[in-house]
């Protein structure tokens, strides 16, 4: 790991390990002051007033391992460097090394204390029964940090993931992206400031386009008062990669009316796209119909459709897949006539592919075993038990992840050792938190298959209905707008 940043990392641990102390100082000085007024006349701690002191303990334990793991994300996020599985490796060390090191010193601190408030009137093992509860109790946050780190890890290794394969894409362009120009990632938003409402949704939808690895950036982020306008917005879409135009009815009607920072913009966009660099320009439908919301300038564009509430997931990644450059792409050429000769039926299979096969069965490949976590082991109860992630055959819809988290909370069928609530999905990764491979192997592994088969079943039939319906209002809207051509045509001024 490199140095400056574990040194900085450091640093930040140390001030925000001082600031629980203080905090558990508090909260231990405060939670007395009542006790006291609540028993006047006694100093001596009872049972409850030590299982509060060890609670507060615990808290400051967890606060202590998610600071040291904070304090690495925010090292590395300044470095403008994404960690490497070696760098995650030690962080997690270094986070399981702090939790023992706060838990032997409050465990000291604990046993001090009830010393000094008269300990020896308490039953015989109750200062030893309070220290094993701080290493039982502060095992939750253990827990809650490591999925924290892994979430972090998945994270950093999907976007290296997409940078490899950009890369790739680029390299084998000899570096020109579709649209001629260098193969930059960069987004900007243009919109209409329509209302309050609209302006939320913008900046809500450029959010979840930074979560998902995209690299967006809208006036409201970027644009700082005394700033040249004009000049700001000429730079904003010249110097990014792609350009988001979220159209509505007042959009279009600013647009073509050249009014205001949106017509401005439309005449710098319109100058690049006469220029040939039009694929650089992504139209997204949020208010009215295409025709009444587009510019004149993006009628004939390819637009996606995001006006529904909630919109549609599938069009959304498709917005996120071009803008990340991941788009699928057609299937390798094959030999001269490599298909005919087979015989009708596997011809007829060639040329008419099933419904079903719009949606390809996820399925378990194996267990990753490299990345099996270890058990704490430390006596506790569940310190046995650790977490086995298992490799998706491909990364899940959203909308297959919600309903896998079902299938196996509540299985049709499930044995009783089946741990409701532990099966979480990170990308292409399911993983089962507080388990063991014994246990897997014994009675998880029939229920995992089982939801995995429930979950492809339901999410087809679900597909299904989503195209039925989204059919049905094509088939309305198309309806709609030939009513209004035909009376249109039938209302004569001469």
């Amino acid at each position: 790991m490199n140095a400056e940043i574990k040194n900085y990392a450091s640093s930040l641990y140390e001030k925000a390990s001082m600031e629980s102390v203080k905090q558990l100082h508090e909260e231990r000085v405060s939670y007395l002051a009542k006790m006291a007024q609540r028993s006047v006349g006694t100093s001596l701690l009872s049972g409850p007033e030590i299982q509060a002191i060890v609670a507060q303990h615990v808290r400051h334990i967890e606060r202590s391992m998610s600071a040291r793991l904070e304090s690495y994300r925010q090292a590395f996020t300044e470095a403008n460097q994404t960690p490497t599985d070696d760098d995650f490796n030690t962080i997690l060390h270094e986070a399981q090394r702090t939790r023992e090191q706060q838990a032997t010193h409050s465990a000291a601190a604990v046993r001090n204390f009830i010393a000094s408030r008269g300990g020896a009137h308490l039953p015989p093992g109750a200062g030893a029964s309070a220290i094993n509860a701080i290493t039982s109790n502060s095992g939750h946050g253990h827990d809650r940090a490591l999925r924290e780190w892994k979430i972090w890890r998945d994270k950093a290794r999907l976007l290296r993931s997409v940078a490899v394969d950009s890369a790739h894409d680029s390299s084998a362009r000899g570096g020109i992206a579709p649209d001629g120009g260098t193969c930059m990632r960069s987004v900007f938003i243009s919109y209409s400031w329509d209302d309050d409402q609209h302006c939320e949704w913008v900046r809500k939808l450029a959010g979840r386009l930074r979560a998902d690895g995209v690299d967006v950036s809208i006036d409201r982020w970027v644009a700082v008062p005394g700033d040249q306008l004009p000049a700001f917005m000429e730079r904003a879409i010249r110097e990014n990669g792609f350009v988001v135009i979220v159209c509505t009815p007042r959009y279009k009607n600013r647009s073509d009316s050249r009014e205001g920072g949106v017509g401005y913009e439309g005449d710098i966009m319109t100058a690049e796209v006469m220029s040939s660099n039009h694929r650089k320009f992504i139209p997204v439908l949020r208010k009215g119909a295409w025709p009444e919301a587009a510019p004149s300038w993006l009628r004939g564009k390819y637009y996606i459709n995001l006006a529904g509430d909630p919109y549609s997931e599938r069009d959304y990644e498709d917005l996120v897949r071009t803008l990340l450059g991941i788009r699928e792409t057609a299937p390798p050429i094959g030999k001269p006539m490599a298909t005919i000769g087979r015989g009708a039926a596997q011809e007829s299979q060639v040329l008419r592919a099933a419904p079903d096969s719009e949606f390809e069965d996820i399925k378990i490949t194996r267990v990753i075993v490299e990345d099996i976590t270890e058990p704490r082991n430390d006596g506790t109860y569940g310190s046995a038990l650790y977490s086995v992630p298992f490799a998706l055959s491909r990364t899940p819809p959203p909308e297959w992840g919600k309903l896998f988290t079902e299938n196996w909370n509540h299985p049709p069928r499930f044995t009783t050792m089946h741990r409701p609530g532990i099966a979480k999905i990170y990308g292409a990764v399911v993983t089962l938190e507080g388990t063991s491979i014994e246990e897997v192997e014994r009675y998880h592994r029939d229920t995992l298959q089982l939801a995995v088969a429930e979950t492809n079943k339901q999410y087809r039939d679900w597909r299904h209905e989503q195209d039925a319906r989204q059919g049905r209002e094509q088939a309305e809207r198309e309806q709609r707008r030939k009513n209004l051509e035909d009376a249109s045509k039938r209302i004569k001024f001469d």
